[in-house]
């Protein structure tokens, strides 16, 4: 059963959800090495998935390096189509939450698409974001979070990071009570930088008319690492009210990645024709 947006936190299903891979980028061939999930509902463990996955080819040094895997390990397991019914089922109906989480839907989403399955598409929560909005800390990585903060230690190996989420996710889930935020509605427009009864930020027409009919869109924008204009297609996700304006956040297809986007840095806007 889906969730409303009314729903209490606390009555929630969730799905924690981790990944190491070969390298940064599925669109530079990259694939996933080993995959954890654990699916919770009211604190306790429903379910879990954690299996290294043979990626078809080697590791990147740099990645070896971070996760400790090596390609023996990994040409014995299974590849990604034969987890991916259990990944579905594991997700299904669920809030995904994990640390840098447009990383790990990014890879699982390619895969998915890649043998012909439905991708993951439903609410979701990164604590990575959350976490900057209620904390305040010199670093941000699940490590430094979790060592301040005194939780779960994370490893760099997925189970052992889905467990830190976790933690982590439950320590920010009773920050957020303490400043109201207690239903899924609450959380969701918290990770968007609006609190219980804020306004939604004021955005362009046509941004918000692409928003409300899932219409792509045509920008022309300009930034610190890119102070020519450049043209752009994004595909929006949701409006952010940031400390210094409103920003669009979206997959931009020039560069192969969810990006955010000042409004005001937009020069131009008009719907992709479909």
């Amino acid at each position: 059963m889906s969730h409303a947006p009314t729903s209490a936190l606390c009555d929630v299903t969730f799905v924690f959800l981790d990944l190491e891979t070969t390298g940064l980028t599925p669109q530079a061939g990259h694939r996933i090495c080993e995959v954890a999930i654990l699916r919770e509902r009211d604190g306790l463990a429903e379910g879990q998935l954690d299996t290294l996955l043979n990626p078809g080819r080697r590791l990147d040094p740099q990645a070896a390096a971070v996760n400790g895997l090596r390609d023996a390990q990994l040409a014995g397991a299974a590849p990604f189509a034969m987890v991916a019914p259990e990944v579905l089922a594991l997700a299904h109906n669920a809030i995904a939450v994990g640390h840098n989480l447009t990383f790990d839907l990014g890879f699982l989403n390619h895969e998915l698409a890649a043998i012909g399955q439905p991708q993951l598409s439903g609410p979701s929560l990164d604590t990575l974001i959350l976490a900057r909005r209620l904390l305040r800390c010199r670093s941000y990585s699940l490590t430094a979070l979790c060592n301040e903060l005194r939780l779960v230690r994370p490893s760099h190996r997925a189970m052992a990071d889905v467990l830190a989420t976790r933690a982590l996710f439950h320590h920010l889930r009773q920050l957020m009570a303490e400043q109201g935020i207690v239903t899924l509605a609450d959380a969701l427009r918290f990770e968007r930088g609006l609190r219980p009864n804020e306004a939604e930020p004021e955005g362009h027409p046509v941004i918000a008319r692409a928003l409300a009919e899932g219409r792509a869109l045509r920008i022309v924008y300009s930034s610190r690492s890119t102070p020519e204009p450049t043209e752009r297609i994004v595909h929006p996700h949701y409006l952010t009210q940031e400390r210094n304006g409103v920003y669009l956040r979206g997959f931009c297809e020039l560069r192969q990645d969810v990006r955010t986007f000042a409004l005001a840095k937009i020069q131009e806007v008009e719907l992709v024709e479909t």
